[in-house]
């Protein structure tokens, strides 16, 4: 019997909005970037962001001071450029230069990171930079998820083929991906929040308290950590 192939890839259901455009990452995760791509490039520059998913982190750039071109695989919007990271057909637009690529929360929906993260320096210059982001597997939530069941926090069947996130990658292996791609001066950083409410958000708060208590403690520069950010430069 033949299966069915199921649909990977849609978006993350989203939670909140931002100036009107649905914003499909986790509490904090936008924030964050920002805030990493302001002090990568203080007095601002060009930014390509792929994965730009409705356009809420794109309108945050551009408020922060920076010229945004966005891409996605699936524009909900004409001023978002149609990008294919698999695959991708670079065009006028999306060529560059560039004095930084920011990927958040989208490598974990591709098939082959380090392709994509080699395609990305391809469109950089020397000392151009990078941000990158991607689900903490190492948060001590998404370490007990992988003991209880076998899947870090959002991946799992459940988030294979929706959102689709195929690709899951620990902060080791994120850094050296991006070391080979050709990045140094490489930073990590953890930022974001869970989506998590109400009596949920209470037994998420008892359960850190008592993980804490057995040495797996948080390790966060901006709000609970749930996200892994790499900030790198050209090299």
């Amino acid at each position: 019997m033949v299966g069915v192939e199921q649909r990977s890839g849609r978006r993350t259901q989203a939670v909140q909005t931002y100036a009107g455009h649905s914003v499909h990452a986790a509490p904090g995760v936008h924030e964050y970037a920002v805030e990493l791509a302001r002090a990568a490039l203080p007095d601002g520059g060009r930014v390509l962001e792929v994965g730009a998913g409705c356009g809420a982190l794109a309108v945050r750039l551009r408020e922060a001071g920076f010229d945004v071109v966005p891409t996605d695989l699936d524009p909900p919007h004409d001023w978002i450029h149609r990008l294919d990271l698999d695959d991708p057909q670079w065009t006028d637009q999306t060529r560059g230069p560039f004095d930084m690529v920011v990927c958040v929360e989208t490598l974990e929906h591709v098939e082959n990171p380090r392709q994509v993260l080699r395609s990305i320096r391809s469109l950089l210059r020397p000392g151009d930079k990078l941000l990158v982001s991607t689900p903490n597997v190492t948060h001590p939530h998404s370490r007990l998820k992988m003991f209880l069941r076998g899947a870090p926090f959002i991946f799992g069947p459940r988030h294979y083929h929706e959102p689709g996130h195929i690709t899951i990658l620990p902060d080791w292996m994120l850094t050296e991906h991006v070391r080979l791609a050709g990045f140094g001066d490489i930073q990590v950083t953890r930022g974001g929040d869970t989506f998590y409410t109400g009596l949920t958000r209470a037994a998420y708060r008892v359960e850190m308290a008592l993980l804490a208590l057995l040495g797996l403690r948080r390790r966060a520069q901006h709000g609970e950590g749930i996200c892994t950010f790499v900030t790198a430069v050209a090299v």
